[in-house]
This record gives structure tokens, C-alpha cells and sequence, in this order.
């Protein structure tokens, strides 16, 4: 279940998207209708983008994260109802708390840290909806570092480096504002297998419900 807090914020990231598709909805852009067929290399368009997300965190005594990604994509024009996406991607999140709860014994507070930095290979369907929208549907796996580091002040500091798995699934709505600049808002969820860190006391194989706003531009 979502952090309390966690709905207030979803409701302001949904005003903000409702801002936002207001607007781009006089964009004076309208998709191209490219002819059909086989794909060539002339179909194929690199696309640079920037992302920031915002994760609920799935995990006992894990904080929220936040942070930003950079993508670097392959798409093509030559289909006019499904673009094809193919992307790398890299990031880093970060997020810290402070719980109240059992750890090693003792009835304490403690804060905790958590960071992260993924590396994925993904592909995404891009269906074109209207003139200027399409829904984006996506998939990534790769491999995630991070570091978990624990404190209370009765029992000091302990931190572990870790490394693991990661995938992710996405959708969300892409909004081309002219030939070569879209903006993306979306819903992700992604999972990271870590295992058992800080000497074994925390099971750190988490999944993340995440807020994607992102804008990119097209070579």
C-alpha cells in the first residue's frame, strides 16, 4: 500500500498533467501519416530525453525516492498507427525517512537512506490516439546499484553497496508539441532485487509505484 501522504501527492501530479494536456491540446503539430512497409535505417530517429520521477517505495522501513534519468531511444516513423521504441537508459534516485520501529531488538527511531542508480535496456509501443497524443506502453530490464545505510542514535550507523535486477512497466501519455519535442507524463512500476542487506536484517527486493513527467527531442 502507498505511504500516507502518498495520495496528496498523485492528486497534484494529476492537476499538473490535466495543465498540461490542456495546453498542448492547441498544438499546432499534427502526427504524420508515413507510408507503410518494410523498416530501412532512414526510419530510424534518435531521440534524447530527460525524466523525473518520483517513487512510492514498497518496502519496510524504505523511504520514498526521487531523482531523474536520462534515455537515449531509437524510433520509428514508418508505421502510422504503432511507433517502435528501443532505449537505454540511466538514473539515479535518491530518498531518506525516519521510522519508528523493532530494529535489532530495541523499540526505536531511526532514519533511513536509499539511493539507487539503474541501467536498463527497454522498448516501448508508441499508438498514436489523436493528431498530437499517442499512448506510450513500455517495458525495461537492466541492473540497478545502490547503497541502503541505516541509523539510530542508541545503536549507531550500518550501510551496505548492493546490486541486483531491476525491470520496470509503463504507461503513459505522449504529447508531441511540434515535429521534434514531446512531453511524456506517466505511471511506472518497476521491482529491484537486492536481497537481504545490513546484516540481514532488511530485505531490500522492493518494488517502486512511480510518477514519470518528462520532455524529448527528436533528431
Amino acid at each position: 500500500m502507498l505511504k500516507r501522504g502518498a495520495m496528496k501527492k498523485i492528486l497534484s501530479l494529476v492537476a499538473l498533467l490535466g495543465t498540461v494536456a490542456g495546453s498542448a491540446s492547441a498544438a499546432p503539430y499534427y502526427l504524420s501519416q508515413p507510408v507503410g512497409g518494410a523498416l530501412t535505417p532512414y526510419d530510424w530517429q534518435p531521440v534524447y530525453s530527460i525524466e523525473g520521477v518520483y517513487n512510492f517505495v514498497d518496502g519496510d522501513f524504505l523511504p520514498d525516492t526521487y531523482g531523474a534519468r536520462l534515455n537515449f531511444s531509437l524510433y520509428n516513423n514508418a508505421v502510422s498507427t504503432v511507433r517502435h521504441q528501443f532505449s537505454i537508459s540511466a538514473g539515479y534516485e535518491y530518498g531518506s525517512d525516519t521510522f519508528t520501529g523493532n530494529f535489532a531488538n530495541h523499540n526505536l527511531d531511526f532514519k533511513t537512506e536509499l539511493s539507487r542508480i539503474p541501467l536498463t535496456l527497454g522498448y516501448d509501443a508508441n499508438i498514436v490516439l489523436t493528431d498530437h497524443v499517442m499512448l506510450d506502453l513500455g517495458a525495461k530490464a537492466g541492473y540497478a546499484w545502490g547503497e541502503i545505510e541505516g541509523k539510530a542514535d542508541d545503536l549507531g550507523s550500518a550501510s551496505d553497496s548492493v546490486g541486483g535486477f531491476t525491470f520496470a512497466l509503463d504507461a503513459g501519455i505522449k504529447i508531441q508539441c511540434s515535429e521534434s519535442i514531446y512531453v511524456k507524463v506517466g505511471y511506472e512500476f518497476s521491482r529491484t532485487f537486492y536481497g537481504k542487506v545490513i546484516e540481514d536484517r532488511f530485505n531490500a527486493n522492493y518494488g517502486q509505484h512511480s510518477i514519470v513527467i518528462g520532455v524529448g527531442a527528436l533528431f
